[in-house]
């Protein structure tokens, strides 16, 4: 039977400091395809752009995991605050695609040492048999602020430009990383101790004492676990279809005469606000991996919808479809993770899941940008979708270790 525990003070700092974080975040989602267009940039070099946030991002995770198991979980969430958080700054000063690659790169270190870390800072506070609950809740801090982000972006950028823009999504940011600062932090002996929360009450189970010694935890040990191979190969199939999603439907909806992404990305938002703590409590009771396979089908479904969607209605409701199945798949690809590891492993544990999805977004996007650019965003998303519901059925079909 799952133990219900209530959430500490520490658990609804974090998710506050991540909400600011990516609304700075995310107000870039519907503009800065715009502004790469707008310096001279074509939908290939949209691709690159992001490929050089992601490849930063990956490169940084494993590091991120390492230290933050061994060391504390506090330094390396307000270093990533700061960095990630002050990205907006640095296309401020981008005036061509080269330049923005730099400050893309930059901004995507920022976004690996954050958020590994705290996947693995909220892991310590929840209670065994509720990861997927507490995960799905603590996740929904990142897509919140979607709903009203590109569209704030949106209006910034046609009343005031890219510039004013930029300046106040960085003021924002600075705004995340001063409530990263008040995070406890947390004592490292023999292994892991779970975080203490203010009344001293250690959230999640302590199994320090069967954690391995500092010099022995890392991610090799993470990836033996069969939970966290299969969590890894999900949320690398998941990463294809998210990547695809974030950065060309702006470019897709302009292509297709609809204006501006903002509603669609709201639309995609709530879906899956709402999807990920629901999702997170039926994966802690009916399964982890059946969670996972089920957003996953939701998502290349919609996924291939967005091959043929050809009104801002039609692709409002796919939009919805996708942050349902987003939702679901993270949930439960997140909580098969952290349930598989013990205390002294959640860090590796993250990284190599993340870096997975990271590579795959980066990969996937510089990829399907060249194809785009040559065959249209319609045959691009529709071979997403194939993509997407083809690796559900070979990672469906495999045994369970």
């Amino acid at each position: 039977m799952r133990i219900k525990a209530a959430y500490p003070w520490p658990f609804f700092a974090a998710m506050a400091a991540t909400l600011l974080l990516f609304f700075s975040f995310q107000a870039l989602f519907s503009t800065l395809p715009l502004y790469v267009a707008a310096i001279g940039g074509s939908p290939a070099d949209n691709g690159l752009a992001s490929w050089a946030f992601a490849l930063t991002a990956l490169l940084t995770r494993p590091l991120a995991g390492s230290l933050a198991d061994r060391w504390d979980r506090k330094p390396l969430l307000v270093v990533g605050a700061l960095v990630f958080g002050s990205g907006p700054l640095l296309y401020r000063l981008a005036t061509d695609v080269p330049s923005l690659l730099v400050a893309r790169a930059i901004h995507g270190v920022g976004m690996g040492l954050f958020t590994t870390t705290y996947q693995a800072f909220i892991a310590d506070l929840l209670e065994p048999g509720g990861y997927g609950e507490g995960l799905g809740l603590a996740n929904t801090a990142s897509v919140a602020t979607m709903v009203v982000a590109p569209l704030f972006g949106e209006q910034m950028v046609r009343a005031f430009g890219f510039g004013a823009l930029f300046l106040a999504l960085g003021a924002v940011g600075g705004l995340g990383s001063a409530v990263a600062l008040v995070l406890p932090g947390r004592r490292r002996a023999d292994g892991a101790r779970a975080l203490l929360s203010a009344d001293g009450h250690t959230g999640g189970e302590d199994r320090s004492s069967a954690a391995s010694p500092a010099g022995r935890v890392g991610l090799l040990q993470a990836w033996r676990q069969p939970g966290v191979r299969w969590g890894t190969l999900g949320m690398a199939l998941l990463g294809v279809p998210f990547g695809a999603f974030i950065i060309f439907v702006p470019l897709l909806a302009d292509a297709r005469g609809l204006g501006g992404s903002g509603w669609i990305f709201c639309a995609y938002a709530l879906a899956s606000l709402f999807a990920q703590p629901m999702a997170g409590r039926i994966a802690d009771r009916w399964g982890t991996r059946r969670t996972a396979l089920v957003g996953l089908a939701f998502v290349g479904l919609a996924a291939a919808g967005l091959a043929v969607g050809a009104s801002e209605w039609g692709l409002i409701a796919l939009a919805v479809f996708f942050g349902a199945g987003y939702g679901a798949a993270r949930a439960g690809l997140d909580a098969c993770v952290q349930e598989s590891v013990e205390p002294a492993l959640r860090g590796c544990g993250a990284a190599i899941e993340y870096t997975a999805h990271d590579l795959l977004i980066g990969l996937g996007s510089w990829g399907l940008g060249w194809l785009a650019g040559r065959a249209g965003y319609g045959v691009m998303y529709g071979v997403v979708g194939g993509i997407t519901l083809l690796g559900l059925v070979l990672i469906g079909n495999l045994r369970r270790q």
